[in-house]
């Protein structure tokens, strides 16, 4: 028995084969894919390194703020615990330094006097603590018929001499009053205030 082969109608066109891509085709495929995956990368990476940025810029803000309210509590708690020290500094320290500061003023300015006019009686008014201070005056200065008398109108470092139908004056006290107003001055403004001030 033999079998023959059975052959078929091919309906519909006859298929064509496909041709083989090239090598330039492959090549530019593959740097189109390349190109791809890199801009989506660089895109990525941008969009990260904004939120990454807004993160820090936010967070920097937050710091800054709590370091500005961090200063004036600090300033306002250091300015209150040395409240009493600037309050001596005021009623005393200041005084007592400008009383200090008059006596060799004072001092020569006798030396000058005893040179120019001679012997003669001489009256010194000063107030009442700078009196006390100036006491050493009397003993050095001998040859004069040196006066002290306390004056409660004057302002410590304030010296008038009479001497001789001369009047002199010696007058600390505006020093004196400068520094109390820079210090006040320095304990009362605001932080802000004083940041303007050293911009």
């Amino acid at each position: 028995m033999r079998y023959r082969a059975l052959k078929l109608e091919v309906f519909g066109a006859t298929p064509v084969a496909a041709s083989a891509p090239s090598d330039v085709d492959v090549e530019e495929v593959r740097l189109a894919g390349y190109e791809t995956g890199y801009q989506s990368g660089w895109d990525d990476a941008t969009t990260e390194r904004e939120k990454s940025d807004q993160l820090i810029a936010a967070d920097l803000e937050r710091n800054l703020r709590d370091i500005s309210f961090t200063y004036t509590e600090a300033r306002n708690e250091v300015l209150t615990g040395l409240g009493g020290l600037f309050s001596s500094i005021l009623s005393q320290f200041l005084p007592a330094i400008a009383a200090e500061a008059v006596g060799p003023i004072v001092d020569a300015e006798l030396a000058a006097l005893t040179n120019d006019l001679g012997e003669a009686r001489c009256e010194l008014l000063a107030a009442p603590r700078t009196v006390e201070q100036l006491g050493w005056l009397a003993e050095r200065h001998m040859e004069i018929d040196l006066r002290l008398t306390s004056e409660p109108a004057f302002a410590d470092g304030r010296v008038a001499l009479r001497f001789a139908g001369e009047a002199r004056e010696i007058d600390l006290s505006a020093m004196v009053d400068a520094m109390a107003t820079a210090i006040r001055d320095f304990t009362q403004q605001e932080p802000q205030e004083e940041e303007r001030r050293n911009a």
